[in-house]
């Protein structure tokens, strides 16, 4: 039998964006529960992990998002098979009579986020804001000379959220691309308002980019900073709060 944890089956048009929130909470029943829909490879990975709230954590967030796609895909959760492109970014596996689900997911600390859309690809990232003693070297790293230049400018009190903003969309843009990120993020630019607001501005310099695709940033929890990213045109985007006893 199949379980559906959503209210009713969602319904994803061509040109909406849904974004699925979830906490993901210590409960070993709802542990056991999501643990038994996970395919060999994924409890592989589960039993890995050295810490276990890491385990629950992944448990939780990989059942999740099975639970999820298994309602807009009317299928059993368990039966859903995922493939990885070349880069690692998985996706579903076609079904013949199943839509185009194109989605993305990213966790942090217990927020865990499913973006979804069809036919288009979708990046989302989440990050738990917290205080980084190596923003400057981060930054250094993946961010332009002028994106570092106006975050240093900003008052100590607004860097760190612009940093975690501008971090967030940068990596939403990278995994919408579907390519590593390390590599990778330094390759997307932004331009930043003087409050520290980033603005997709080029990719390898070419800023056509802008007419192509978009990034919104989200916050789904407090304490939270998130961003999705995919290509135009998008008619709407949701955010929703998935709850396991809907």
């Amino acid at each position: 039998m199949k379980h559906s944890c959503l209210h009713r089956r969602p319904r994803l048009s061509i040109g909406d964006i849904h974004v699925w929130a979830a906490r993901l909470v210590d409960d070993e029943y709802a542990t056991a529960d999501l643990l038994s829909i996970l395919d060999q490879e994924e409890q592989a990975r589960a039993a890995r992990f050295a810490f276990e709230r890491d385990r629950v954590r992944f448990i939780m967030a990989h059942g999740i998002v099975r639970r999820i796609l298994a309602d807009y895909c009317d299928a059993d959760a368990a039966a859903l098979r995922f493939a990885r492109n070349q880069h690692g970014k998985p996706g579903l596996m076609p079904r013949a009579s199943g839509p185009d689900l194109q989605f993305n997911i990213s966790h942090s600390g217990n927020c865990c986020l499913l973006a979804l859309r069809l036919e288009h690809p979708i990046g989302v990232d989440v990050e738990e804001v917290r205080d980084l003693p190596q923003t400057a070297s981060i930054a250094k790293s993946y961010f332009s000379h002028a994106e570092s230049s106006v975050l240093a400018g900003l008052p100590e009190t607004d860097r760190r959220e612009a940093f975690f903003a501008l971090w967030t969309q940068k990596e939403a843009m990278v995994k919408g691309f579907g390519i590593g990120l390390a590599a990778n993020l330094s390759r997307v630019e932004f331009d930043l308002d003087p409050f520290g607001i980033p603005r997709l501005a080029a990719w390898d310099g070419d800023r056509s980019i802008a007419q192509k695709w978009s990034i919104h940033r989200l916050d789904p929890a407090p304490g939270f900073i998130a961003a999705v990213a995919s290509m135009h045109p998008i008619r709407s985007l949701t955010l929703q709060n998935w709850n396991r006893r809907g």
